[in-house]
């Protein structure tokens, strides 16, 4: 993810190989800010409710389809989509598929072309759903907004569609963090048991300075990923972050030491750390955490700030000066 907040397109499936985190919509830092915004990211977390339960497949071949693409099996998986086009071509299934086969692709365009097929043989929910995240992959937030409402008002009890218009006003596309929150507040009221909702309502609580609030959410996203037995860092990010701002760095490290422990990949998690380590003036802890949050994401240009700092301090000059031009490198091109 960049400074920019430039969307990676998720992925959708219930079979959760690829779609765990449909809207990584993270807010990113802003420039050595302590918070975050983010952007409306598909991933496999976020998959619950955009893809139709098996109970509701017409077609023998979407069970193949869905098991290709649990196996990670994308070639197959297009195969048994093209075969169910051609031979079932009045049947929605194959072109939604497909769309959704593209998007796990993060081809945008290409999803948009078969989902509106798709939408011209059924408009069901499913189908508005995935093409409301096409749009966004592609930036047309105005679509993404309009589709995403159909299938809120053909379905008005589906959690999934107010959890995704949350993320997207939670997005820095937008940053209204009110309305993000009334979302996800519906979210939560019609699927109470939706960990990554209660996080993202949290996420606002946190940039509105309701800490209290934020704290509450926060632990509650714990509680329930904890009671699903998913590894899921972001809340320890938050939690993090919390403490920062509550001046308790102490606190802050443990919290970002857990995110660490779950996400070991994730840029964010490692400058939750390198943050804590910093506040705790542990210079020579910060560092390899900054170097490691900028491996985990090329595009930040933060961490090099941050060990530009502290290079400055400790009177390395060499490493300073090109630690600072990175920075500006990155800057300028995102």
């Amino acid at each position: 993810m960049n400074n920019s907040g430039a969307l990676r397109a998720y992925s959708i499936a219930r079979p959760g190989w690829l779609l765990e985190n449909a809207l990584t919509i993270m807010f990113l830092t802003l420039l050595c800010s302590p918070f975050q915004t983010t952007t409306l990211a598909l991933t496999p977390q976020d998959d619950r409710g955009l893809l139709p339960p098996s109970s509701v497949d017409r077609s023998p071949v979407v069970t193949q389809i869905r098991r290709s693409l649990a196996s990670g099996d994308l070639v197959g998986a297009q195969k048994e989509a093209n075969d169910l086009i051609a031979h079932e071509p009045g049947n929605f299934e194959g072109y939604f598929w497909r769309g959704f086969l593209e998007l796990q692709r993060e081809n945008g365009y290409d999803a948009i072309r078969f989902l509106r097929r798709a939408e011209a043989l059924q408009a069901n929910v499913w189908v508005l759903k995935g093409l409301a995240v096409s749009y966004y992959t592609v930036r047309q937030f105005r679509l993404f907004t309009l589709k995403m409402n159909e299938a809120l008002q053909k379905q008005p009890e589906d959690f999934s569609a107010y959890y995704y218009l949350g993320r997207y006003y939670l997005s820095d596309e937008v940053s209204d963090f009110y309305k993000a929150a009334e979302y996800l507040r519906k979210a939560i009221a019609h699927q109470p048991d939706h960990y990554r909702s209660y996080y993202y309502l949290g996420y606002c609580d946190e940039a509105i300075r309701k800490l209290d609030e934020g704290e509450q959410h926060y632990q509650q996203s714990i509680k329930l990923a904890q009671a699903a037995g998913t590894q899921f860092s972001l809340p320890y990010e938050g939690m993090s972050r919390l403490k920062l701002l509550q001046d308790k760095p102490g606190e802050a490290l443990e919290y970002a030491k857990r995110a660490v422990e779950l996400s070991p990949n994730a840029a964010g998690s490692h400058k939750a750390l390198a943050k804590a380590y910093d506040a705790l003036g542990r210079s020579a802890d910060a560092i390899p955490e900054w170097e490691m949050t900028a491996k985990l994401d090329p595009t930040d240009s933060s961490p090099y700030f941050r060990l530009y700092r502290i290079y400055l301090a400790s009177g390395n000059q060499e490493k300073a000066k090109a630690a600072y031009a990175k920075f500006k490198k990155l800057s300028s091109t995102y």
